[in-house]
């Protein structure tokens, strides 16, 4: 008796399709891939920590393999500093808009030190790495770190004068103002997060404070 044969309609199964059953799409279309990837990692960094987060789970969990990764960033730090400056550009935008929206100077100084205080006490991981690989590097002056970080700091400038508060002669510049500001709430917040004390900080408390303290400082109000 001859062997029945098989039916050439039968779906063909293979270890290849099967291993693939279930592995997330590759996040963004060719040419916005790395925004995909930078999303991806952000959100692995926030969840495990930077330490316990590997460039082999960032791939798997951006539908790539990790040697596709590595064709877009060299290694982990160097993906953690483009995640961080995505970080930073969002925060630009944030401060801009608490400009636009101030409906006081009180109010928007309060929203921009809580801006940068969150931005310092909530991955500390990441602020370590950008004190370290970006900002204690020669080439941080002409770097978009840089430049992202002093289109955040101009906003106080541009917040005073909003408000109609000018630069008057023999009193502070307003970058001395600008760097007083902000190097309080980066003192503060670096020093909660050595002293291991940042989830104990109160943000949006903290930023009436000390905008209180530097409004009457400055005779602002």
């Amino acid at each position: 008796m001859a062997r029945p044969q098989r039916s050439e309609n039968k779906p063909a199964t293979s270890k290849a399709s099967g291993k693939n059953r279930g592995a997330p799409t590759a996040v963004g279309a060719w040419g916005e891939r790395e925004t995909g990837i930078l999303k991806v990692a952000e959100d692995l960094f926030a969840r495990n920590g930077y330490e316990n987060t590997s460039m082999a789970a960032v791939a798997a969990a951006a539908g790539l393999s990790e040697g596709t990764l590595y064709n877009y960033f060299r290694n982990k730090t160097d993906l953690v500093i483009r995640a961080s400056l995505a970080a930073l550009e969002r925060s630009v935008e944030a401060a801009e808009q608490a400009v636009k929206d101030a409906r006081s100077l009180r109010e928007g100084l309060e929203r921009l030190i809580a801006l940068h205080l969150s931005a310092v006490i909530e991955d500390d991981e990441k602020y370590r790495i950008w004190l370290r690989e970006v900002r204690g590097v020669k080439s941080f002056r002409r770097s978009a770190g840089r430049d992202a970080l002093a289109r955040f700091a101009n906003q106080f400038p541009a917040l005073l004068d909003r408000f109609g508060h000018k630069e008057k002669p023999g009193a502070l510049t307003l970058a001395m103002m600008r760097d007083m500001v902000f190097g309080g709430s980066e003192h503060i917040g670096f020093t909660a997060m050595i002293q291991k004390r940042a989830d104990a900080i109160d943000v949006d408390a903290t930023a009436k404070v000390l905008a209180d303290v530097y409004l009457r400082g400055f005779g602002l109000e």
